[in-house]
């Protein structure tokens, strides 16, 4: 298949008058500086990477469901996620380690409807809990909250094929196990939900902890131990250069403010947007329904989701098709920097070389854009998403 595009974006470069040439799902060629029809597309990006995303049009990962899974699958690439790692929350190791047994089989079917251009492809799991602080627990049960002992790390040792990145609080002695375990089977150390100051973080940097989980949510901060003031994760992340933050760019996670303020300290290489998506996006806004995220009662309300008594947001409602478009057309960034921070780094992170670049060789998984940044088509391994 030949697909004629006006500007075609990377985050390294946009090329402008192309022909873009599939073939058996990889892009094999690039024709530049062709003559280009009218109806050619204006834009094509990436298909966006989400790294952290619980569920999405009513169903999320802790239901423990080869169906759910499939349907959240579906949405995603309907808005332009092509690849993703689906998130669980803090429950009973016994319980996650029924859902990481059906991620396991729905991994074998969907390898084969992603490329059928049917779901988008999951590239794995990420352990979001339960081994968090229960000061910083936000939307997370505090009843599964533990520290990671024997069991965790035979769980995580069984399921390594599959697991490819851990959310953490770096503050107990018996997280130093779990960072070396993680490291030893390759698995991305994150530090969220923690209660870790200063000096303790800049050990785990030091060690291999590389990534901050959604920045500025329940993510440590400045407190003082005995007295004494100390920086947390959220302020020693910032001013570390090369350890990479989470942003949920859904303008209530992360206000403009709070996204100028990460752009103050942070270059576009270090960050990397996510959804954190629950089973109540993609469905319409009733703050009198009550949905479940894990065990937790959560509504949503003023395009948001919160813990059913408004103390704290819960996951979001977001798409990272929302968060791409809000940061170009609201918070002024360039669109070859909104790929790099929505495909192109969640990339590299997971080590994929095939992902979040359409250059000859890579895999076929690309959105045509209208200008005002509309989606006019998907490609998902070649494929035309229908």
């Amino acid at each position: 298949m030949r697909y004629y595009i006006k500007n075609l974006i990377n985050h390294h470069s946009a090329l402008h008058n192309c022909c873009v040439v599939v073939e058996n799902g990889y892009i094999s060629d690039i024709h530049t500086e062709v003559a280009v029809p009218d109806t050619a597309y204006y834009y094509a990006i990436p298909g966006f990477i989400d790294i952290h995303t619980h569920g999405a049009d009513g169903c999320e990962l802790m239901d423990n469901s080869t169906q759910s899974l499939e349907t959240m699958s579906r949405f995603y690439l309907r808005n332009g996620t092509t690849s993703f790692l689906t998130s669980t929350v803090t429950d009973s190791l016994t319980r996650t380690e029924e859902v990481l047994q059906t991620v396991r089989k729905f991994l074998l079917h969907n390898q084969r409807f992603s490329s059928q251009a049917k779901e988008a492809g999951c590239l794995g799991v990420h352990l979001e809990g339960p081994w968090l602080s229960p000061i910083n627990l936000g939307a997370q049960n505090p009843e599964y909250c533990i520290v990671p002992g024997s069991g965790s790390l035979h769980l995580i040792e069984r399921y390594s094929d599959i697991i490819k990145m851990v959310t953490f609080s770096y503050h107990t002695p018996e997280s130093e196990n779990l960072l070396r375990l993680l490291l030893d089977r390759n698995i991305i150390p994150a530090c969220g939900h923690d209660e870790t100051i200063d000096e303790r973080i800049r050990d785990g940097f030091a060690r291999g902890i590389k990534l901050i989980t959604h920045i500025y949510c329940v993510t440590s901060s400045f407190r003082r131990v005995a007295g004494l003031k100390h920086l947390g994760t959220l302020e020693m992340g910032l001013m570390t250069d090369g350890i990479k933050v989470e942003v949920i760019a859904d303008g209530k996670h992360i206000t403009k403010h709070f996204w100028d303020f990460i752009r103050h300290n942070k270059s576009y290489d270090d960050i990397l947007i996510i959804s954190d998506s629950m089973r109540c996006a993609g469905r319409p806004e009733n703050p009198e329904k009550i949905y479940k995220l894990g065990q937790m009662d959560v509504i949503v309300d003023q395009g948001v989701a919160w813990t059913s008594d408004r103390s704290a947001f819960a996951g979001s409602v977001a798409t990272m098709y929302s968060n791409f478009k809000r940061l170009v057309t609201e918070w002024g960034v360039d669109i070859c920097d909104a790929v790099k921070i929505t495909s192109s780094n969640q990339a590299k992170l997971l080590g994929n070389n095939l992902l979040g670049e359409l250059t000859p060789g890579k895999k076929a998984d690309l959105l045509f854009l209208d200008e005002t940044l509309a989606i006019k088509g998907i490609i998902k391994s070649g494929l035309i998403v229908e």
